[in-house]
């Protein structure tokens, strides 16, 4: 009784003991009264269900009303004909008996409540209805039994399914009957399994659900069950159909059908498992409690808890052993919980507070010594513990992999590579030194490694450690350690080095990029060339975008590649190319004076104008170049690829392979193209743009039928600025949309207040229908002027049909539903303009002014022209001929049998307040050639 001694020796031990016990029996009933033994007694006895399976007797089957029977049926709720179709099915089927877990309390209507009824007076079956307890009237207390209807309750038994919930909403017991105000009923699982008796039965959740045989509905109905599966069984008829809400919670099985709860309870009695539950009194919790302290007290700690958890463990096999054999459900938790509180007791009464503290800093530093050699061990980082005097005292594999060391070569510093120990070295005299400084540096090392280097990135870090037997206070016995810290960013160093040349080169090409030629012109503004002067030449090719459309953007590359290999080859490997638009490209070239760039250019030229030989094609491509050179020092990359820039637009205007040099002139040509840009912007806004028109007559009457509608510009600087010059530019701005856009709304505003029989022709851009919405802009100008469709004709170029795209095509059949009528405007300038006239819907040729001039004097002008009046009549398309100044030209298109025609000869154009007038018969034609339609 060394123990007890003890105690009577030390009240203060003594006490302290008993305060702890007080606290852990206080803490034990909290638990209690919280329901905590209650809620465990619940989970062992899950867990002794699921640690043996039991399989179920098959005598119950169960008959799924499910999600596949509710899509076949196709209405809910049912029709009880098909529960009396179904129970005939089952007594064909050999059922023995058929239960319905359906509530049947109200009439559904008299045919089929009349043909379940039949159905259950016929079917030989022994057949039971639901029944369940439910409040008299709604929020009242008091409860009634619902049974069915009386119909059907002549002709079948009712059973209670009603079913108590436990605190924790899981459903553990069924009661054997059910007794509503007086009224006893026995439930399903009782009279389908025949037996009886008081009170409520523990379901055995050790059956296994997931074995109960089952059968669908539709199935069954439909007589889809194999011959003898149902003889002499039970069925249960349920909802398992999620969208019905038939569904509890159960240990074990977690959420299932109000059915499989029924058909486990029936189960649990045909097996004789009805659980009995039994719970310790507590005044044999108190005794055995007492009869622990008294041992436990008497033993040495370690046996103590030994025998307790022995015990403990005993008691659980028992409880186990007799649940799973003896249908007995023993509730173990309050006695666990006890003899749990003892040990937790003996425990902390023997240890003190000194012992245990030093018991935790015992694991702490145990875990924190694991922790550490885990993370040097696992970590992706080479780690080097050095220390004063250059010891390796600890290194993990990763280092030793990185500098290509055995671990048994790993001892000294010595054993680093040099740039490494000079390193390390230094910092180790500036520690002993007193200074300790803290350097995590970043510092990189390359190592050779076969074939290649391999690029290690370092840090070093000092710390020291204190020896034994040292004093905090005075730092004596303190060690220097360093920690060097490496790792392999060889692929990162590769991969920055691939992002510096990609950010810097032409990825097709291999040339550098803008970015590239501007560096290397600010390198060259730094250190000025020997022989005083720099170049730059920019160039692109020639019908580049004809190869590309073609023959397909893969040997559109070929061919950039190629070029750019031409160009190394012309302008020499002192030249710096670049490649700084899709087909565009740049060199800088250090010479003397610009003739020298030229003579390169000139090179290259002739380099370039030789065919290409790509996949098979041969292809043949032309360039303009343009040249800007600087003296030394006046090197800028922005003016220097403005200038050069301005260079090849002036060379691209001339001939092909032209080399022009820059010249300050072209800066003001530069200057006013972008004034006329800027002011035809704001022309619009401003109302300068004026819509012309200029008659078209029959060629035999001078009869006017019709007017074209020409825009005009009146700057108020300018004065009136030529369509030649402007319209080329708001192209290529794309300001023709807009443009085009006003002309047709204002043209067709005033075509609106013509005759009827007076028509009006628009000329539309190729623009308009590539990139614009021509379609949209007809319908708004007819819908603002109301004027009809027919007597809108459209004049378009054959520059136009050129593509032959889907996006053209649909605005021609869009345009031509509306009743739009096209002319091939300038007819004879383009190519295949014969091919136009079948594939797309002209109604009108338009023969460009060129043929008209000539045509009095010319033969082969008269032919031409015959040729196109008669391709014209023979395609039922008619001919208008424009530039008609003199009357012998006219003359000769009418003998010709060209019917209509427009020129100065008639009129020129003219205002649309003059128009208007003249074809209402207001004033008198401009020509008296002129006439109006009557």
């Amino acid at each position: 009784m060394p123990v007890i001694s003890n105690l009577r020796r030390s009240p203060k031990r003594l006490l302290a003991s008993a305060l702890l016990g007080g606290l852990i029996a206080a803490c034990f009933l909290v638990a209690d009264l919280a329901g905590l033994f209650s809620a465990l007694d619940n989970r062992l006895s899950e867990l002794r269900f699921a640690s043996q399976a039991r399989a179920p007797t098959g005598d119950i089957v169960l008959v799924d009303i499910d999600a596949r029977s509710i899509g076949e049926i196709g209405v809910w709720p049912w029709p009880r004909r098909l529960y009396g179709d179904l129970l005939s099915a089952a007594a064909k089927s050999g059922a023995a008996k058929v239960a319905f877990d359906i509530d049947f309390s109200s009439a559904s209507n008299e045919a089929d409540d009349a043909a379940f009824a039949t159905a259950l007076a016929g079917a030989g079956v022994e057949t039971y209805l639901a029944a369940f307890a439910q409040p008299e009237t709604a929020g009242a207390t008091t409860l009634r039994m619902a049974m069915p209807i009386e119909l059907l309750l002549r002709v079948s038994w009712p059973a209670s399914v009603d079913v108590p919930l436990d605190a924790d909403g899981q459903i553990r017991r069924f009661p054997h009957a059910s007794d509503r105000a007086g009224e006893t009923l026995a439930s399903l699982p009782s009279v389908l399994a025949g037996r009886d008796g008081k009170g409520l039965f523990g379901i055995d959740y050790g059956i296994s659900a997931s074995d109960i045989p089952r059968v669908s509905f539709v199935d069954l109905l439909g007589g889809r069950i194999a011959p003898g599966v149902l003889s002499g069984k039970s069925l249960i008829v349920g909802a398992s159909a999620v969208e019905l809400h038939d569904l509890f919670s159960v240990p074990v099985f977690g959420t299932v059908s109000g059915s499989t709860v029924l058909a486990l309870a029936t189960e649990t009695l045909l097996q004789n498992r009805d659980l009995a539950a039994h719970s310790f009194p507590a005044p044999i919790i108190a005794l055995v409690a007492l009869v622990a302290l008294v041992l436990t007290a008497r033993l040495r700690m370690g046996a103590a808890v030994g025998l307790l958890a022995l015990a403990m463990l005993s008691l659980e096999a028992t409880a186990w052993w007799l649940q799973l054999h003896g249908a007995i459900v023993l509730e173990t938790a309050r006695l666990q919980g006890g003899g749990l509180g003892i040990i937790v007791w003996t425990l902390l009464r023997e240890l003190t507070l000194g012992r245990l503290r030093l018991w935790i800093a015992r694991i702490q530093m145990t875990n924190t010594e694991s922790m550490l050699e885990r993370v040097v061990d696992a970590s992706f980082d080479g780690i080097v513990i050095l220390d004063d005097r250059g010891v390796v005292a600890r290194a993990n594999a990763e280092a030793a992999a990185l500098l290509g060391l055995a671990m048994r070569e790993f001892r000294r510093l010595d054993d680093l590579p040099e740039a490494l120990q000079v390193s390390v070295r230094s910092l180790l005299r500036s520690g002993l030194q007193g200074g300790a400084p803290v350097d995590r540096t970043l510092r990189q090392i390359v190592l050779p490694v076969g074939a290649d280097d391999r690029v290690l990135e370092y840090s070093i870090a000092p710390f020291e450690m204190k020896a034994l037997g040292a004093h905090e206070a005075s730092g004596a016995g303190s060690t220097l350690h360093l920690c060097l810290t490496l790792r392999d960013v060889t692929d990162r160093e590769r991969s920055q080095a691939r992002l510096r040349h990609l950010a810097l080169h032409d990825s097709l090409t291999g040339l550098g990029n803008r970015r590239a030629l501007e560096a290397a012109i600010a390198a060259l503004s730094e250190v000025p060339g020997e022989a005083g002067g720099v170049a730059l030449l920019v160039f692109d090719l020639d019908r580049f975008k004809a190869v590309n459309d073609t023959l397909g953007h893969g040997t559109g590359d070929e061919v950039l590649i190629e070029t750019a290999a031409r160009a190394r080859q012309a302008f020499g490997p002192d030249a710096f190319l670049s490649r700084i638009g899709g087909d565009e490209f740049a060199v800088l070239l250090r010479c003397g004076g610009a003739e020298a760039a030229c003579e390169a250019a000139r090179r290259f030229l002739a380099s370039v104008a030789e065919p290409f030989q790509i996949k098979g094609h041969r292809i043949c491509v032309a360039s303009s170049i343009g040249i800007g050179w600087w003296p030394p020092g006046t090197l800028n990359a922005t003016d220097m690829l403005r200038q050069a820039d301005t260079a090849l637009y002036r060379a691209k205007s001339r001939s092909a392979a032209t080399v022009v040099v820059f010249e300050s002139g072209m800066d003001v040509d530069r200057l006013a193209r972008l004034a006329l840009e800027a002011d035809i912007e704001q022309a619009l806004d401003r109302g300068e743009f004026e819509v012309v028109y200029q008659p078209q007559v029959l060629l035999e009457t001078a009869e006017i039928i019709g007017a074209e509608a020409l825009v005009r510009w009146r700057h108020p600087v300018r004065g009136y600025v030529s369509p030649v010059q402007f319209i080329p530019v708001a192209e290529e701005m794309g300001f023709i949309h807009r443009l085009g856009a006003f002309v047709l709304e204002a043209a067709c505003l005033e075509a609106a207040g013509w005759p009827a029989e007076v028509k009006l022709a628009v000329n539309v851009s190729a623009l308009q229908f590539e990139a614009g919405d021509v379609v949209s802009a007809v319908r708004y100008a007819l819908s603002r002027s109301g004027l009809a469709p027919g007597r809108l004709e459209l004049e378009i170029t054959e520059s136009a049909f050129a593509a032959e795209t889907s996006r053209l095509r649909e605005a021609l059949d869009a345009l031509t539903a509306l009743g739009i009528d096209f002319a091939l405007d300038d007819y004879g300038t383009g190519y295949a303009s014969i091919g136009y006239l079948h594939r797309f819907p002209i109604s009108k040729i338009k023969i460009d002014r060129s043929f008209i001039t000539d045509a009095p004097t010319h033969p082969q002008t008269v032919a031409v022209l015959r040729s196109i009046l008669t391709l014209g009549d023979g395609l039922g398309i008619r001919v208008i001929a424009e530039g008609i100044e003199t009357s012998e030209q006219a003359d000769v298109l009418a003998a010709l049998g060209c019917r209509e025609g427009q020129g100065y000869l008639y009129s020129k154009p003219i205002s649309g307040l003059a128009f208007r007038s003249i074809v209402n018969g207001l004033v008198n034609p401009p020509s008296p050639l002129l006439r109006i339609v009557a």
